[in-house]
């Protein structure tokens, strides 16, 4: 199997470069292995021939390994957090805060923060920039059409002021997607702009990454935020060898560049 493995990232790689390799090998192994013999697939390799022929199938593959699922105000506290503490103090410095979420899958996070900050400073010209690795996500989130198990942190008057009600599903209002620009953007390989944003939002991407990844990740993820801005990871997700990076823990998955 570990042979077969080998085989099926060369070919992914080669195909999407998408590198398996930077992701921890038994979780994401384990992912993909269970995904093929759900198709019937009794190899990595059949299941490779597989995606080859069939795109459908090819990009379902590509979202299911980008671990797309997402909701608004993931972790209500950790937002709570974020829109009592981090963005005042963030506003005090700038009318105009440069804001990214990273990993954004379908568009939830970001809008979430774009919500937050036009609450706060309504007159905000800056849009919030929102990437993903994943085209098809990206297209989902640009539309901004969400089911009930994707709104459920939002509360009554959010609903009322950010959704219209489409049939079974809600969708974003004009005022709140203008204030977001989605762009595809491979963490791992592609340039950031350096000192360039006062809060990174990245949650739930670096705990799938091998530990050399995640150091280059973060690394990078550092050079791009200004002194004194914020990183916002996931709830399950820890930074350490913070004096190396150059960060300081201020709360739940908090940190200030220092």
């Amino acid at each position: 199997m570990d042979s077969d493995y080998e085989y099926f990232k060369r070919k992914i790689l080669k195909k999407s470069g998408v590198d398996l390799n930077a992701y921890k090998t038994r979780q994401m192994q384990r992912r993909i292995t269970t995904l093929s013999e759900k198709l019937g697939c009794k190899s990595l390799k059949e299941y490779y021939r597989l995606l080859e022929r069939d795109r459908k199938r090819y990009e379902d593959f590509l979202e299911y390994i980008t671990i797309n699922f997402s909701e608004f105000f993931r972790d209500p506290e950790r937002f709570k957090e974020l829109e009592e503490k981090i963005f005042p103090e963030i506003l005090r410095k700038t009318p105009n805060p440069r804001i990214w979420s990273a990993g954004c899958a379908t568009g939830e996070e970001a809008y979430s923060l774009a919500i937050i900050l036009y609450e706060k400073s309504p007159q905000s010209l800056n849009r919030i920039l929102a990437t993903d690795i994943d085209k098809g996500a990206l297209k989902k989130a640009r539309t901004g059409l969400y089911d009930e198990n994707h709104i459920r942190n939002v509360g009554k008057e959010r609903l009322r002021k950010y959704f219209l009600k489409i049939g079974e599903n809600y969708e974003i209002c004009d005022e709140i997607k203008k204030r977001v620009k989605f762009n595809e953007i491979d963490l791992l390989k592609d340039d950031f702009p350096q000192g360039f944003f006062h809060l990174i939002v990245c949650r739930n991407v670096i705990i799938y990454l091998e530990n050399s990844a995640k150091e280059m990740l973060m690394d990078k993820f550092g050079l791009a935020l200004r002194r004194g801005g914020f990183f916002f990871c996931g709830g399950t997700e820890r930074l350490f060898n913070l004096d190396r990076m150059g960060f300081k823990c201020v709360g739940t998955c908090l940190y200030k560049k220092i």
